[in-house]
């Protein structure tokens, strides 16, 4: 397949079917308040009951936090037989941490954020690289650690390769 057409399924699946940010534990749903700025209590919640969701419960109620919509890309991606990886990138200084994925198509290393309500100019939008070395160095130059989590993610389960770094 190429790069378009797997970017194409994945948008399709969760670029405009109205997604939401947040999680759902026990039949409720938790989202961030954004309207007077930062959410504290949501934020709260976040690292102390939120636990990673099944793909399919983020696809049915349209809800999930960055790591969820990742589980999500990365179900569809083995679906094709797709080499897919999760990463942690990780801004120590300002103790701020985003889940992300990436997948090997024609010989490249793609970047496709999707995560709910991303402010991020590049939503939507595919980056390609030349190699996962690229792709490192490209994170590290902006102050970055980036972390390989994709054996680390247990649904079901805080996830502690995140509150770890934030703690």
């Amino acid at each position: 397949m190429t790069i378009r057409e797997i970017c194409d399924i994945l948008k399709s699946e969760l670029f405009n079917n109205n997604f939401e940010y947040g999680f759902i534990l026990d039949g409720k749903k938790y989202k961030p308040n954004m309207k007077n700025g930062f959410d504290n209590e949501y934020y709260c919640l976040s690292k102390t009951i939120y636990l990673i969701q099944e793909p399919q419960l983020t696809i049915r109620e349209k809800i999930g936090t960055c790591i969820d919509i990742v589980l999500v890309m990365k179900w569809m991606l083995t679906k094709l037989s797709i080499p897919s990886k999760i990463w942690l990138i990780y801004n120590k200084h300002k103790n701020k941490a985003h889940t992300i994925l990436t997948f090997l198509a024609e010989n490249k290393i793609i970047y496709l954020e999707l995560t709910p309500q991303s402010s991020k100019e590049w939503y939507g939008q595919e980056i390609i690289y030349l190699s996962e070395q690229e792709f490192c160095q490209e994170y590290e130059k902006m102050g970055y650690d980036i972390f390989d989590v994709t054996d680390l993610i247990v649904i079901g389960q805080q996830p502690h390769f995140l509150l770890n770094k934030l703690n």
